[in-house]
């Protein structure tokens, strides 16, 4: 009897209309499922952590805020993915269900018992949501806590509702159920022409042959009832599907239609949703139009979507599109500049090496004025700024703003050349025009606090933004910059967001920066992104620096005459080099790849770029290659060379126990481990040209390093006891920054306090001894 009762009890259960949908979902949309797994990984931080992408969902920023607007926002993009998922899955499956044809309002039972999937997320993103904001505000009052997540808890659930509700009652109000159909006369769907009397039929005949065993479903909430599985009436039946599929159809063409309007007003900075809820708005995409294809097409939809995939890579290689990210600033209408060896090896010769030597040399005497009053010679400083995203953006800019207000601006002083890669890169960059308008302006504190937290501000937003409503539809609309017109893209949204973020501060073209790095008034920069198609590296400068991409005529005579790298300014030179803005070159060197896009350069062929950090993330192997041109002024004219490094990752690591691996693992080992040490592999390099170094060198070459270590801090930059914290909260705050280009509170508050790490303090002192 017992047995009996129970498995009368798992029938019921197995053979309920929620878990045949979720069955379903599993066996034939797997697709569907697929999203959703992705989206869990996401909350639960299992997908995406090394660039910050479960901190978007868990930490979500509307305005530069994490507010009940930025949850409201959340719960409207979550809303309509949900609808749109049961709107695909309706339109694609409730044929399956005969005892539909029976009930009233067939789409809002269907949505309802299609719900496990969105109720078992919301649940789990609103705890995940709750533990990530308790952890990350650890040291706020527990009440206003507790009344912030209350409020923004109650935004989210209101922002489903908004989203979900009015497209809920556009489709019952709209669509006839059985019941009223039946008033009508039965065979009215049957008396058309004999053609659409065969395809009725043929709707029967599938109805009938995909009918899936279903017992019970939820009538409401709180009430369940037993299904009947003998249709009243087939035509009816079929009449309500068909009229909710137009339904769907029409708002897929509404939500296509919202993301149009959206793109036109990407430059508004209240349209720049969370980078979470575009990622949501992506998903949705996926899903009504993957739901649409496979309705429309049927058994004929990958033939088709193979030939649509060929057919539009062939559009792109012919240039009907444009897929390409232009540099902002360069002419792509003059004719392309001739990307060969022959010009390459003509570019970097040795006039023009002596030539731009003697000219830097020129510069270097300069700086060596600024000293002339002290007795002994000046040491020379060379800065090398790691890349590594936002996270070694304000890492760099925190370290040169205390470094240099600790020694009373001498560092900057002392500063010859700037290298790096990256976000690095682009803190230092926005440190050297800070020093630039306090040299023009005394009064100007290049050392206030509210730069870096303007650094430091979102800029993932606009880039995810742009790609959903821009980027990967289409691109119309441009914008002039220079005197030429160019595509508005996710290159352009990134630039944008930066250059609002700084206030303008640098938005500037290269050769702006000319005459002061001429006059030896600000360090020089060379930025030196990778070219994909040889692997050389792109000398980015106002200054002309062939020196840099070939050897001496000594090492040519005997040695090498291989070209290493080219020179940006010249090569091109026609295509308008000298105008590229500031911010694209900084972009240029820190792509990465579906955030900033690879930069394609007015050249035959076409010259593709990608991140510095390809070839060297740290900049040493520049630095150094700038101190070997020199080496001989150097050595006559300073007491020596301080390579003053500045990491966002720690130079030695703990080595770990492997774990067991899966066979997934082992197979994808060798490119897993190389990926991971990367990095390391690149240090190993950089020491071993430093010891190099040592030896053509006849002054000091000290290192110093500023590394980004966490420490276990409070907002309120005090430490934190361990013993206070659980084994979740203390592996959290031990966590280093993302890599990304969006930071959370904890992340902020950790890159501007380690820089009070003992190691970081001793570097300090070093520095400030050989300084003296």
């Amino acid at each position: 009897m017992f047995y009996m009762q129970l498995k009368k009890i798992w029938q019921a259960f197995l053979f309920s209309f929620p878990i045949q949908l979720l069955l379903l979902q599993v066996k034939k949309n797997t697709w569907l499922v697929i999203i959703w797994l992705i989206l869990f990984g996401f909350v639960f931080q299992q997908i995406g952590s090394l660039f910050g992408i479960p901190y978007l969902f868990l930490d979500p920023e509307y305005d530069n805020k994490v507010s009940v607007f930025a949850l409201f926002i959340m719960g409207v993009s979550v809303g309509g993915f949900i609808i749109s998922f049961h709107i695909t899955s309706y339109i694609i499956d409730a044929h399956r269900f005969s005892f539909l044809g029976n009930v009233s309002s067939p789409f809002s039972k269907f949505c309802l018992n299609n719900s496990v999937l969105p109720i078992i997320f919301v649940l789990t993103y609103l705890i995940c949501f709750i533990r990530f904001q308790i952890i990350n505000i650890i040291s706020t009052d527990v009440i206003e806590l507790w009344n912030t997540l209350g409020w923004q808890i109650l935004g989210f659930l209101i922002g489903i509702q908004f989203s979900i509700l009015p497209i809920y009652f556009y489709f019952t109000s709209t669509n006839q159920d059985v019941l009223k159909l039946l008033a009508k006369r039965v065979n009215k769907g049957l008396s058309n022409p004999k053609i659409k009397r065969v395809n009725v039929m043929k709707e029967f005949a599938k109805a009938r042959y995909n009918k899936i065993r279903v017992d019970n479903y939820f009538k409401n909430i709180f009430t369940v009832v037993e299904s009947d599985s003998i249709l009243m009436d087939l035509g009816t039946a079929l009449k309500v599907l068909r009229q909710n599929r137009i339904n769907g159809f029409i708002i897929q063409v509404f939500v296509f239609i919202q993301i149009v309007f959206l793109g036109i007003f990407r430059d508004n900075h209240y349209f720049q949703i969370p980078a979470a809820a575009s990622l949501i708005l992506l998903f949705t995409l996926i899903i009504l139009f993957s739901g649409a294809i496979a309705l429309w097409l049927g058994y004929w939809t990958n033939p088709i979507l193979i030939i649509f995939f060929f057919s539009f890579n062939l559009a792109i290689q012919k240039g009907w599109f444009a897929p390409d990210y232009k540099a902002f600033g360069m002419d792509y209408e003059h004719k392309p500049a001739e990307y060969s060896l022959e010009r390459m090896r003509e570019l970097s010769s040795w006039k023009n090496f002596k030539q731009d030597q003697d000219s830097t040399i020129k510069i270097l005497e300069r700086w060596k004025a600024k000293f002339k009053e002290k007795r002994t010679k000046p040491r020379l400083v060379l800065i090398c700024a790691s890349g590594g995203g936002q996270r070694a953006s304000v890492w760099t800019m925190r370290s040169l703003q205390y470094a240099d207000s600790v020694l009373n601006g001498d560092l900057m002083k002392h500063t010859v050349l700037i290298t790096g890669a990256s976000g690095g890169l682009l803190g230092a960059g926005y440190f050297r025009e800070l020093y630039f308008k306090h040299l023009k302006d005394s009064s100007f504190h290049h050392y206030n606090d509210k730069y870096l937290n303007h650094l430091a501000k979102d800029n993932l937003n606009s880039i995810t933004f742009s790609l959903v409503v821009s980027d990967l539809l289409f691109k119309f609309q441009k914008f002039k910059y220079n005197g030429f017109t160019y595509y508005k893209d996710r290159g352009y949204a990134f630039e944008q967001q930066l250059n609002r973020n700084t206030d303008g501060a640098l938005d500037k073209k290269i050769s702006d920066y000319y005459e002061a790095e001429r006059l030896a008034k600000i360090p020089l920069m060379i930025i030196s992104p990778t070219i994909v198609n040889d692997g050389r590296k792109l000398y980015i400068s106002p200054q002309n620096i062939s020196y840099m991409t070939n050897p001496d005529s000594i090492t040519q005579q005997y040695l090498s005459r291989m070209v290493k790298g080219i020179e940006f300014k010249r090569f091109f030179k026609e295509q308008n080099a000298t105008g590229l803005r500031f911010l694209s070159a900084l972009r240029m060197s820190a792509t990465f790849p579906y955030i900033t896009p690879n930069v394609t350069l007015p050249s035959k062929p076409e010259m593709e770029i990608m991140d510095a950090g390809l070839s060297d993330n740290f900049g040493v192997h520049d630095a150094l290659r700038f101190s070997f041109v020199f080496r001989d002024w150097i050595s006559k004219n300073t007491s020596g060379v301080i390579l003053l490094s500045i990491r966002d990752s720690p130079r030695n690591f703990v080595i770990e126990a492997n774990e067991k691996a899966t066979l997934l693992q082992k197979a994808l080992s060798p490119i897993g481990t190389l990926y991971d040490n990367w990095q390391v592999l690149q240090d190993y390099d950089n020491d071993n040209d430093i010891e190099f170094a040592q030896t053509w060198f006849k002054v000091k070459l000290q290192r110093i390093e500023f590394q980004y270590s966490p420490q276990l801090l409070s907002l309120k930059g005090n430490l934190i006891n361990k013993k206070s914290l659980d084994s979740l909260q203390l592996k959290y705050l031990q966590k280093r920054a993302s890599l990304s280009w969006r930071l959370t509170e904890r992340e902020k508050q950790s890159l501007k306090q380690t820089i009070y790490e003992i190691g970081n303090q001793q570097a300090m002192e070093n520095l400030k001894s050989l300084l003296k």
